[in-house]
């Protein structure tokens, strides 16, 4: 529960606090609504319970929010937006081969669950689209992500993530040269937007697992690495033999959740999103 966790590390939640004092008037979302104290609680989780590094983060997760008008955003999702009405989701869908939010259901914890098949992903025609569209895309994104995880702490009191899953079936040496212009592109996505946006995010996640990745896997592994926070991949569970994979997830997602192709039962939700 959220009140467990900030309890058992009182004085730097609270010192956190009165560092922000004159900050968290600026997102009515993050700084001063109901979501508070999980973001606040997410910063110090996500940033070694370091409370010097996590306000530094922090402030800068709000110059954020405030230049791209995020808590905007959020408004839209609550008064009814969904996914599909975001920014460049008609431009990026077509080429990607994921769901946002399983329609089928959650984890057994109640966690929301997120599913791509990484290696289908169109990577050459994603690149290609308006880089201003793939911003406005990935911010919608990213807030959407947050938008649904705060529904679910705020409904469970209890401090959840997106369980991702990421089908890497069909994976060859020749996604390497892919995975480096993504992360080329991740890169400069950095340098337009002014800020690591991924750090603006901490802990929304709460396990990654890997299913049908082939042996040689461990190349594009070692390519993706650097480009991922160390807290992340502490929650990386990577399965190259396909039955542990499953038995992996079927102990996490019911398997009335959880697609055929991952070990469970269900089909007709397999790519739907939640509405």
């Amino acid at each position: 529960p959220i009140r467990q966790l900030i309890d058992s590390e009182r004085p730097k939640f609270d010192a956190m606090l009165r560092a922000l004092e004159g900050d968290l008037h600026r997102s009515a979302v993050v700084g001063s609504g109901p979501h508070r104290d999980t973001w606040i609680l997410r910063f110090l989780m996500g940033f070694g319970w370091d409370v010097k590094v996590a306000v530094e983060k922090f402030r800068t997760m709000l110059d954020f929010r405030e230049r791209y008008r995020i808590d905007d955003i959020r408004k839209r999702f609550e008064g009814g937006m969904q996914y599909k009405d975001i920014p460049g989701y008609e431009d990026h869908v077509k080429y990607l081969e994921s769901t946002v939010n399983l329609s089928s259901g959650t984890a057994i914890d109640g966690s929301p669950i997120n599913i791509e098949r990484t290696c289908h992903f169109d990577i050459a025609s994603l690149l290609a689209i308006d880089v201003e569209l793939q911003d406005a895309y990935a911010i919608h994104t990213l807030e959407y992500t947050a938008y649904t995880v705060d529904t679910c702490v705020a409904e469970t009191g209890c401090l959840k993530g997106f369980i991702k899953i990421m089908d890497l079936d069909g994976a060859s040496m020749s996604h390497v040269s892919s995975l480096y212009k993504w992360t080329t592109s991740f890169k400069r996505r950095k340098e337009r937007l002014g800020a690591n946006f991924i750090d603006c995010y901490p802990e929304f996640y709460s396990q990654i697992v890997l299913i049908h990745a082939p042996s040689f896997f461990s190349a594009l592994w070692t390519v993706a690495k650097p480009f991922i926070p160390a807290r992340t991949l502490k929650k990386i569970k990577m399965f190259t033999d396909d039955a542990k994979g499953k038995e992996a997830l079927c102990s996490i997602i019911s398997p009335l959740v959880l697609p055929g192709d991952f070990g469970g039962q269900c089909e007709a939700g397999d790519w739907r999103m939640k509405p």
